[in-house]
């Protein structure tokens, strides 16, 4: 693999853009660059960082802002990635990129996420937090992330309520337009990516007064880029081999080559009619499609169908294993769709605002081909552990040989998913005095009417017409830098050509067809809200207190699969001794949130904060889902990946303190201190030890000697105990420094019981211990330099109900990223960043062996904007 530090094919496709933006900038007349100089005095970072501190500043609950000018500042291509900036806020990756988010170290499933007010749906099957890196940053007017609620917020809510707000044109003068292109090279892949990008805001004035802002934002980005994996199957566990010795070893290990091409096209158009000063009717909308096609090209070492012939805490050999070349061809598609209407009037002591919202997404995955090829009788193993193990082969000839790789089976899939809300809500307010000092009184209404749906069809495939062996389909290299990867790849090509040409030959697995298609569910919510809540401003603080009622009821539908050889009551024979019945669940919870926020100004520069309140996260989707997502049985080896949907929400009640100090000038302190404590927390676990023995709700009466079963719990009791610091400072020679990090405690209460074999205390799982960002900015003239690190520690990413040593982490992730930019005097700027400098990897581990290891390589991100904004 050829890497570089910088590639000018990087260059290239900017190259005319970037001579005519010369060009121009030549041309530029005193007067033009004197009024440049005076534009970026205003719009630049330090001026950007004074709106986002003062809209902090005067907020009656405790928040973090950053404004569309604030984001453009860093190299953020999406919404996720550009939250990861904001005092305690983080993000969980995928290749490499940021798709979730976290806040103050708390799992992404339990924060809530609305754009224009309206919650945003989640396209994915099993997530209820929405990967919004499908929006793009460019569409953005600010980002607010709210780590106290008020009675009028939905309660939904542990971690923070993200409020995404699009563009207004109202919020500008007259017409103006932004157009950007740039180019940006995955060092890893040796990869170009483009991506365009514009909006247009435009204020028409009309009969009476009234005035009309369009806005409209586009943007479309197609990536290639990919990653380098190795990573365990199951956990590291106590394993004897047969000379005696004992030691952890790994039952599987995998060597994975991911090529990726990403697109994502955004589309927001806003339509805010001001009829007066106080009365403005809106339509604003959001449409965004994000696709994915993955080639993964994997080595399978399947040591656990071997015998262990000798183990120590670094090494180990097994022989008659089994090494396994499978290819992955898969294409995804996501989609979604917001619209929100709605209105805001002042009527002399009144005030009301309603909207009415509609939110649709979608995820396709049609055609997924995944192929694998088994040799076996070999001798295999590994010469060391840790976070990249060394593996070994006895004979290296047998397993360079492709014709010595069977065609195994070929499983085709087609999955869909659908996720769709409508929803309505209605605020009333009016000004009222309580012991002489202003006030308001504000109450409303809210329903949700949310369903979701998965339509999954599997199709496996183990007879072929022939003896097809990996010669038929083998590529001669794999570009896979971490260790060798022995042997030949999978043609993707000359596979798919086979497939099309001979798929009515084939012969279907009826039993594993009828395993992987029994997974489809409907799940629908229903959410009804009422609040009344009161703000009073003294002289010199602000109450904020009320009380919400949120009633919830929940449906699932889906199927119960189950292996048996024989027959099931209540269910119905699909294929050879596999049995499915339906398996339906229904429950309604009602809930009363109070809720106290108070702001004091101590003197001009320090505000103190206090807040009280309370709130809930339901379960994800994939916890609550009743249809099985791997039910696997196979020689007296079970394996099972199932939900449950009777879990109960989780229930936090909040305590939070903060002290802010501004200074006179561009700088700013704060401490905050919280404390949550968290009832029926969920987590995934291995819960066999927990069944006695008795599989028979997935085998029937089939023998199980080996089974592992996977599957979300309630705990009883977490504490979370954190400290919150952020700064900011502005020097007059135009340095800018931004610090922020979140310190977190957690202990967790498992309610395993007192026979449990392992401590019933755990940390949070999916709780970071710190979360942090350090910003160094330089302004000068037309040129502003960016260098930002993000940090994330360790978190329990998984729990073992049996053994606490096979629990498994995430490690810590520091990433440095650096942005540059030079305005020029046409209005025209041209930009470089670079993205993960450091190539900081993912891992995964438990004891400190491996679970999932895996690099993705610096970006590289050339571009030139113009901009009359």
């Amino acid at each position: 693999m050829t890497k570089s530090v910088f590639n000018l094919k990087l260059v290239a496709p900017l190259a005319a853009a970037i001579i005519s933006v010369n060009t121009g900038a030549q041309e530029a007349s005193k007067e033009e660059i004197g009024e440049l100089m005076e534009t970026i005095v205003v719009t630049a970072q330090a001026a950007n960082a004074r709106s986002d501190i003062q809209r902090q500043r005067d907020s009656d609950k405790m928040i973090a802002v950053q404004t569309s000018d604030a984001i453009g500042e860093l190299p953020d291509a999406n919404v996720t990635e550009a939250l990861q900036r904001m005092p305690g806020v983080f993000i969980t990756r995928d290749q490499g990129e940021g798709r979730f988010v976290g806040v103050r170290g708390i799992d992404p499933n339990l924060n809530s996420a609305t754009i224009n007010g309206m919650a945003l749906p989640a396209p994915e099957s099993d997530s209820r937090a929405v990967a919004m890196d499908v929006i793009p940053s460019d569409l953005l007017a600010s980002l607010e992330v709210s780590k106290t609620l008020t009675p009028d917020m939905s309660a939904d809510s542990i971690g923070g309520a993200i409020e995404i707000k699009s563009i207004n044109a109202l919020d500008h003068d007259g017409q103006n337009f932004k157009l950007s292109v740039e180019n940006s090279y995955s060092e890893l892949q040796d990869e170009n990516s483009p991506k365009v990008a514009g909006k247009f805001t435009n204020v028409f004035e009309l009969d009476g007064g009234a005035e009309l802002g369009v806005a409209i934002a586009g943007s479309h980005q197609e990536r290639n880029f990919g990653s380098e994996n190795i990573e365990t199957d199951g956990a590291w566990e106590m394993m004897e081999a047969e000379d005696g010795s004992k030691a952890f070893g790994a039952p599987e290990i995998e060597q994975r080559d991911y090529t990726i091409t990403r697109e994502r096209s955004g589309l927001a158009a806003n339509f805010d009619l001001r009829l007066s000063d106080a009365s403005l009717l809106y339509l604003h909308s959001l449409y965004s499609d994000f696709s994915d096609s993955e080639k993964r090209q994997r080595n399978e070492y399947k040591l656990d169908k071997g015998d262990l012939q000798t183990i120590s805490s670094s090494s180990a050999a097994w022989s008659d294993a089994r090494l396994n070349k499978s290819l992955k061809d898969r294409f995804e598609e996501q989609q979604i769709l917001s619209l929100v209407a709605g209105g805001e009037h002042d009527l002399d002591l009144w005030g009301v605002e309603y909207a009415l919202g509609y939110s649709h997404s979608e995820e396709a995955e049609p055609h997924r081909r995944d192929t694998d090829f088994e040799q076996r009788g070999l001798e295999l193993g590994y010469t060391s552990a840790g976070k990249i193990p060394s593996l070994e082969i006895g004979d290296v000839d047998a397993a360079m040989n492709p014709a010595n790789y069977v065609l195994d089976e070929i499983v085709i899939e087609d999955n869909f998913t659908d996720d769709e809300e409508l929803s309505f809500r209605i605020d009333l307010r009016r000004d009222i005095e309580v012991a002489g000092n202003p006030s308001e009184l504000k109450f409303g209404l809210q329903q949700r009417n949310r369903e979701k749906t998965g339509d999954l069809n599997a199709t496996v495939y183990s007879g072929f017409g022939g003896d097809y062996t990996l010669a038929d389909f083998a590529m001669n290299k794999v570009d896979y830098s971490l260790m060798p990867f022995v042997g030949a790849g999978v043609d993707m090509g000359a596979l798919n050509r086979f497939i099309d040409a001979n798929l009515g030959n084939f012969e279907i697995e009826a039993a594993d067809t009828a395993l992987d298609s029994a997974r489809d569910y409907v799940m629908s919510e229903d959410i009804s809200a009422l609040y009344v809540m009161n703000s009073i401003d003294f002289s010199r603080a602000s109450l904020v207190y009320g009380v919400r009622y949120e009633r919830t009821d929940f449906k699932a539908a889906g199927n119960r699969v189950i292996e048996s050889n024989e027959p099931i009551a209540g269910a119905v024979e699909v294929a050879e001794d596999v049995y499915v019945s339906p398996e339906n669940s229904a429950s309604d919870y009602s809930h009363l949130f109070p809720s106290v926020n108070f702001k004091y100004d101590y003197n001009e520069n320090v505000v103190l904060r206090a807040a009280y309140t309370e709130s809930l996260s339901r379960p994800s989707f994939g916890y609550l889902n009743p249809s099985a997502k791997e039910t696997e049985y196979d020689e007296g080896e079970l394996k099972v990946e199932a939900g449950d949907p009777e879990l109960d929400p989780y229930e936090s009640q909040n305590l939070d303190f903060s002290a802010e100090y501004y200074t006179d000038d561009l700088g700013m302190f704060s401490l905050g201190l919280f404390h949550k404590r968290i009832d029926n927390f969920a987590v995934v676990a291995d819960v066999t030890s927990t069944m006695n023995g008795d599989f028979s709700e997935y085998a029937g009466s089939l023998p199980v000697d080996d089974a592992e079963i996977l599957r979300p719990i309630n705990g009883d009791t977490a504490t979370l105990n954190g400290a919150e610091l952020s700064w900011t400072r502005a020097f007059d020679n135009g340095l800018l420094l931004r610090a922020n990090a979140t310190f977190t405690d957690s202990e967790a209460r498992l309610g395993l019981g007192p026979d449990a074999g392992r401590s019933d205390k755990a940390p949070l799982p999916l709780q970071s211990d710190l979360v942090g960002n350090f910003i160094v900015g330089y302004e000068r003239d037309a040129f502003s330099l960016r260098l930002s690190t993000s940090f994330r520690g360790e978190r329990l990413d998984e729990v073992n109900t049996e053994d606490a040593a096979l629990d498994k982490y995430e490690d810590d992730h520091m990433q440095v990223d650096l942005s540059a930019k030079y305005h020029f005097a046409n209005g025209v700027q041209l930009s470089f960043s670079g993205v993960n400098l450091t190539d900081e990897p993912m891992y995964l581990h438990n004891s400190g062996f491996n679970g999932q290891y895996e690099e993705y390589g610096p970006t590289y991100v050339l571009g030139v904007t113009y901009s009359t904004f």
